[in-house]
């Protein structure tokens, strides 16, 4: 899944994104054709906006059967261009420079162009519409072996900001254009233009009518639900969990206690007789079943009887709460165990609860899908299994208590590399959701 909370580079194209000038390009192209007696129509041009002009110029040799020297069209149309915008007033498309200023503005972002003209028409028209400054990075198609469709430009352009291209997005106006940035493995925009808007745009990750509507999507806060693991995460029962697992497996399947307790800490985030099945596949289901009725029986003694708050759990319910994000409790556990927690601390800013009699957490999520519609999913919780889970934002939660361990702060390392920030305090929680409000979105 696409999140653009991964963005740390913003690309653009040039022509029809940042500066209108897709017009003088088939203007250039119809002047070299007319010794030729071909009328290049724009219906026809359609076919061409947004190649390179050497890929252009081999289409137009093989379609008209040509007989001309290789590069020599597209070397008159580049110096007949030249001089078109050294002496014509280039105009901005609609939001271009309040476009750039934003992303300048936002330190989370590199900017960059990847423009597939010559590098003289590029600097040219970026200097005569004073955006020049704004951008550290120019790459041309002068600097790349192949144009648009093909990677090459943006591959080079991700390089040079010193980016992963995952981490990379452009903003494109032809169909050309986002094949060229899809198959270097970049995030793309497609904003169509008048030249481009019945080309084929399915491979963007999303397509505007402007730039403008491109700000408004980055700036405006997303919606997002909150999705809270209980044992472990809003409720410190783990350590009692792992004690009472650690004796029931001891019983039913001869391993060592602290044996069967490393099993069980590797498993959680399942309900315990899914536990069971990981741990034991191959043993006598009805061995297993004993085994997990015997738990869950004796967990309301010896788990739920005394069990107490993770530290700041109600309080950062109740900040998410005052920011209008709704809360979902879903967990291994069942529903009434939860349900009884809520009533005894008077918690009345929980949105649901899905326990273990509505199947695992895969089968919650899909759920909170249905229910909370292009919202965004944030996931709470302190297992590993928990940070695989297919949510748009993973929180991994390690109490300072729990780092103290060898065996946790291994898992405390794991945590890092799955989850997408890893904190020690629930406190640090509303921070980090206002984070993915404004950069977090899903695609």
């Amino acid at each position: 899944m696409l999140k653009l909370n991964k963005i740390k580079g913003v690309i653009f194209d040039l022509d029809g994104v940042l500066v209108d000038t897709e017009y003088y390009q088939w203007q250039g192209w119809v002047e070299i054709l007319k010794p030729f007696g071909i009328p290049l129509s724009k219906k026809e041009y359609f076919n061409y906006a947004g190649k390179r002009g050497d890929i252009v110029e081999l289409e137009l040799i093989k379609k008209y059967n040509l007989k001309v020297e290789k590069g020599s069209l597209q070397k008159q149309k580049e110096k007949l261009l030249i001089e078109w915008f050294a002496s014509k007033e280039l105009e901005l498309m609609s939001y271009a420079k309040e476009t750039v200023e934003f992303f300048v503005k936002n330190k989370s972002f590199k900017i960059a162009v990847a423009s597939g003209g010559p590098k003289d028409e590029v600097i040219l028209k970026l200097k005569r519409t004073n955006l020049y400054n704004f951008f550290p990075v120019v790459v041309t198609g002068s600097e790349v072996k192949r144009g648009k469709p093909y990677p090459d430009i943006y591959l080079f352009c991700a390089k040079k900001l010193g980016l992963e291209p995952k981490n990379c997005l452009a903003l494109e106006d032809t169909q050309y254009g986002v094949e060229s940035a899809k198959s270097a493995g970049l995030f793309c925009f497609a904003i169509p233009g008048e030249f481009s808007l019945k080309q084929d745009f399915s491979k963007a990750d999303k397509i505007f009518k402007s730039l403008k509507e491109v700000v408004d999507f980055l700036s405006k806060p997303k919606k997002v639900v909150v999705m809270w693991d209980w044992d472990g995460t809003l409720v410190d029962t783990m350590p009692s969990h792992a004690k009472l697992a650690s004796k029931v497996i001891n019983k039913y399947f001869s391993l060592s206690k602290e044996k069967a307790r490393q099993e069980y800490l590797k498993t959680t985030g399942f309900p315990f007789d899914i536990q069971l099945k990981m741990i034991f596949p191959k043993s006598n289901e009805k061995k297993r079943k004993l085994c997990a009725k015997e738990y869950h029986t004796r967990k309301l003694k010896e788990v739920y009887k005394n069990f107490k708050n993770t530290p700041n759990a109600k309080n950062t319910i109740r900040q998410l709460y005052k920011l209008k994000i709704p809360q979902v409790i879903t967990s291994g556990t069942d529903e009434n165990i939860i349900y009884e927690w809520i009533k005894r601390e008077k918690i009345k800013e929980i949105t649901k609860v899905i326990g273990r009699e509505e199947g695992v957490k895969f089968d919650h999520i899909k759920k909170i899908k249905k229910e909370f519609k292009n919202y965004s999913i944030i996931f709470v919780g302190d297992s590993l299994n928990d940070m695989k889970l297919p949510v748009d934002f993973k929180i991994g939660f390690i109490s300072k208590r729990d780092l103290k361990t060898k065996e946790v702060l291994k898992k405390y390392k794991e945590f890092i590399k799955k989850a997408d920030i890893v904190i020690k305090n629930l406190k640090m929680l509303p921070l980090i959701v206002k984070m993915v409000q404004t950069k977090g979105r899903k695609i």
